[in-house]
């Protein structure tokens, strides 16, 4: 349970706002190739199509995320941040790279170093308001990161705001599997929070 709600963290920090509209057909179908050798725990075979969508778009944000997860997954934190370091430099500042950074020396045992990232990341994100289940993630994302940086009580007290709306049933389930982690977390970064999965 921790590891889907550890990859749906991920997928909201950084999957959300891909700047990009439109992806190449080339660079989804190696990146949907990578995920289903992912999935199936052939982390080698992933990593190959992940460099080689990587290799026609060198700015494709989900691609890196899935390559530095399969680093992670693999304990090769080292290589993640040195596929992270070598991002063109025109994203280097972006709160998804920032972010997946920070992740990455956390794994590192680099708390102090991960927080200060998390903090630019938060600082410079606009202020995400829920408008609908399409943003759902991308506002918890937000509020999860809002938490991670101190500010756990301003996320509590939007997640309580967030409680009296309307809400699907599974926009329900997915708050209450969220909101226990943000109100359980006492510092300590994305590991703490998730349980150092």
């Amino acid at each position: 349970m921790k590891k889907a709600i550890y990859i749906s963290i991920l997928v909201i920090l950084i999957s959300c706002k891909n700047e990009k509209n439109k992806s190449n057909p080339l660079v989804i179908e190696y990146q949907e190739k990578g995920i289903k050798f992912q999935m199936q725990n052939k982390t080698d075979s992933a990593i190959v199509y992940f460099k080689k969508a990587l290799e026609i778009d060198p700015t494709d944000i989900p691609t890196y995320e899935s390559l530095v997860k399969t680093y992670w997954w693999n304990q090769q934190s080292e290589l993640a941040l040195g596929i992270l370091e070598s991002v063109p430099t025109e994203m280097q500042k972006t709160n998804s790279i920032l972010t997946l950074k920070g992740m990455t020396l956390e794994k590192m045992d680099k708390l102090n170093q991960a927080m200060d990232l998390y903090k630019t990341a938060f600082e410079q994100s606009p202020k995400i308001r829920y408008e609908n289940e399409e943003n759902l993630m991308e506002y918890i994302g937000y509020l999860t990161l809002q938490t991670i940086i101190g500010e756990k009580q301003k996320a509590i007290a939007e997640l309580d705001g967030l409680k009296s709306k309307k809400l699907t049933e599974s926009e329900k389930q997915y708050v209450n599997s969220i909101e226990s982690l943000i109100r359980n977390y006492n510092g300590g970064g994305y590991n703490a929070m998730l349980g150092n999965e």
